[in-house]
């Protein structure tokens, strides 16, 4: 079981490992490599995973993130902001799950590694951006867009 936590560590969708986005000095690859990000997207939009709703927690992070690089706040300020996105990624599944579950798991599992302004800049969002740009492939477009 992971700290913290009652679910073991395998069911993340990054599976199991410890809870550091890096490794000697750098991001480790597993974390915006195509081999386990292609799948990730694959299966959450099996799930239904909607590009709207994608976008809009995508958004919502960027805004936090360029609020610390220009030093608007700082990590102690924002830190609460990227807690909340596990309140706010339940209250979307448990709203008539506007996300999947898998997503939800995404951002628990993520959320639950970023302890530091470098580990949310550097390596959150580097793995959110991955996740991003392979979901393009394959998620639904919302409602202005077109389903693939």
């Amino acid at each position: 079981m992971s700290e913290g936590t009652n679910k073991p560590k395998s069911e993340t969708p990054d599976g199991p490992g410890d809870d550091s986005f890096f490794e000697n000095g750098g991001l480790r690859s597993k974390f915006v490599a195509r081999e386990t990000m292609e799948p990730m997207a694959r299966v959450m939009a099996g799930d239904n995973l909607n590009m709207t709703q994608l976008n809009r927690f995508f958004r919502h992070c960027r805004r936090i993130e360029f609020r610390l690089k220009r030093g608007e706040t700082n990590w102690e300020q924002e830190r609460s902001e990227v807690e909340l996105l596990s309140a706010h990624a339940a209250d979307a599944v448990g709203k008539g799950e506007k996300i999947p579950a898998s997503f939800r798991q995404f951002i628990d599992s993520n959320v639950g590694r970023v302890r530091t302004k470098d580990d949310f800049v550097k390596g959150f969002m580097k793995h959110f951006e991955a996740l991003m740009g392979f979901a393009s492939l394959y998620a639904k477009r919302g409602q202005r867009g077109r389903t693939q």
